[in-house]
């Protein structure tokens, strides 16, 4: 190695659950096994999917030892100090790169390429998500040698965590004066899971030494030549609903499809029907090209997601779900039959709750004192057990009251708002499109639930406010929109208003 002290520094980066801890400890025992020292650290991060937990090792060998003496090794990792860094997914790696971690001259770097978003990329109020390949370039440009494919995927092919591919990886990649055999020892010698994860350990060794230290190469673009092409109609309301969208341009059939879908497991199929007849009113004004029809598909867009708002119903809908069930299953890898509890945290609000009762009732009670101090007692947070058979009935009763959403106090106010964003829309497109196109992007904005929902739709009734007014112009209301997206106090967007 380079490093003149005679140690080899390792760096592990692992998200909590991915078994970074259990990685740790293989090494180390993999050390023992070849007759060398291992000193190692872990630098807690905040774990379950919010942090990446930092585990430290340097390595001597105990045939350099002079008489008693012990190495003195490090607890600390230092910057341009690492021979080896090993990140369980590829936005740890860049923040390996970033915080100086991995270097070129010295650092294999060996990564997964698969993404888990964290907690700034989902909160953001646009679009946080940070750029893969951008990661993935970086990557390359500052690793000796980079190593890197889909480990979760191999993982979860063979019925365990990550923890296992890596640990082959980092035995294929040949950085580490290990035997094989050593690696497959230690893990047999834990007697937990060993055969899932031997065949992980396998299958992460091959692809580490078959893909060697090729550099990062960008994905080519994917190539459709056929375009979007619409499904074929399994009843005689799917095929009324398809006949009515064949008559818009084909531009927009894709966005649109997905919308229909959308709103028909939200609701109906007369509810789809009432997101055309909509889209039909603004096709008119549509001043697109004869390949571009921007105004009618970003107002489709963003218009099937508004019309499918979260109340409670749709909550417990999406709650009870057989295919959610599954998928549950299939995260925390219950064996088949094996029973596992599910508990689901809700927190009702009294404007939430009055959203469900017909819009006259749910005004009332909505506007009385003394109702709201009794709905009180029902709100807070909740802890349910959706595995259980009161709770499951519950929230199936409470899904079924969708069959009279169109009446409640929820609906009505959603689609209240609704149509004066339509309004707004449909009034600048007949004079400019792109002022009509700006305020149809102003649909982003209305996300969420509580809190949230009321600040967003706040947001956008000021900005249509303006609008209708008539002395803004497209440019003002891209800028309004984008901060109301700056941050979630409303603060930018306060100042942006008064200005």
């Amino acid at each position: 190695m380079t490093n003149p002290s005679g140690t080899i520094n390792m760096i592990l980066a692992a998200l909590g659950g991915e078994g970074g801890g259990v990685l740790t400890n293989w090494v180390i025992d993999v050390a023992d096994r070849e007759g060398w020292l291992c000193q190692s650290t872990s630098l807690a991060g905040v774990a379950q999917r919010t942090g990446a937990t930092i585990y430290y090792l340097e390595l001597f060998p105990r045939d350099r030892l002079q008489g008693d003496a012990l190495p003195v090794m490090s607890l600390f990792p230092a910057q341009g100090d690492i021979d080896i860094a090993i990140a369980s997914e590829i936005a740890e790696a860049g923040r390996m790169v970033q915080r100086g971690f991995v270097t070129p001259e010295r650092t294999t770097l060996i990564a997964s390429d698969h993404r888990v978003y964290g907690i700034t990329e989902k909160e953001h109020l646009a679009d946080g998500i940070v750029d893969a390949t951008v990661l993935q370039n970086v990557a390359s440009q500052y690793a000796r040698n980079y190593i890197h494919y889909d480990m979760l995927a191999l993982a979860n092919e063979h019925g365990t965590v990550i923890s296992s591919v890596l640990l082959g990886a980092l035995a294929g990649a040949g950085v580490l004066p290990f035997a094989k055999d050593s690696y497959r020892a230690v893990i047999s010698a834990t007697g937990k899971a060993v055969a899932s994860n031997l065949a992980a350990f396998e299958a992460g060794y091959e692809r580490a030494s078959a893909r060697g230290v090729e550099q990062f190469q960008p994905p080519a673009p994917a190539l459709d030549p056929v375009g979007f092409q619409l499904p074929a109609a399994t009843n005689s309301e799917g095929q009324a609903l398809l006949q009515r969208l064949r008559a818009f341009p084909e531009d927009c059939h894709e966005i649109l499809y997905l919308g229909l879908q959308k709103l028909v497991d939200y609701q109906d199929f007369a509810y789809a029907h009432q997101y055309l007849d909509e889209l039909e009113a603004l096709l008119a004004l549509d001043a697109g090209s004869a390949e571009h029809h921007a105004l009618v598909s970003e107002c489709g867009r963003y218009l099937a997601l508004w019309m499918c708002y979260e109340d409670i119903p749709r909550v417990a809908q999406l709650k009870t779900r057989p295919d959610r069930v599954a998928k549950i299953r299939s995260e925390v890898q219950a064996e088949p039959g094996q029973l596992f509890a599910v508990t689901e945290f809700f927190r009702p609000r009294v404007e939430e709750m009055c959203a469900l009762l017909p819009a006259p009732l749910g005004r009332r009670v909505q506007a009385s004192p003394a109702c709201r101090r009794v709905l009180g007692w029902f709100t807070g947070g909740k802890r349910l057990r959706t595995n259980t058979i009161s709770v499951f009935l519950l929230l199936r009763t409470l899904a079924g009251l969708r069959r009279w959403r169109r009446s409640t106090l929820g609906y009505s106010h959603e689609h209240a708002l609704i149509q004066s964003w339509l309004q707004a829309v449909r009034a600048a497109a007949g004079s400019d499109q792109a002022l009509a196109l700006e305020l149809v992007e102003c649909g982003r904005l209305v996300k969420g639930y509580g809190d949230t929902r009321a600040r967003t739709t706040a947001q956008m009734q000021a900005i249509l406010a303006q609008a209708v007014a008539g002395n803004v112009s497209a440019s003002d209301i891209a800028a309004l929109r984008e901060a109301a997206l700056a941050d979630d106090e409303g603060r930018a967007f306060a100042q942006a208003m008064a200005a």
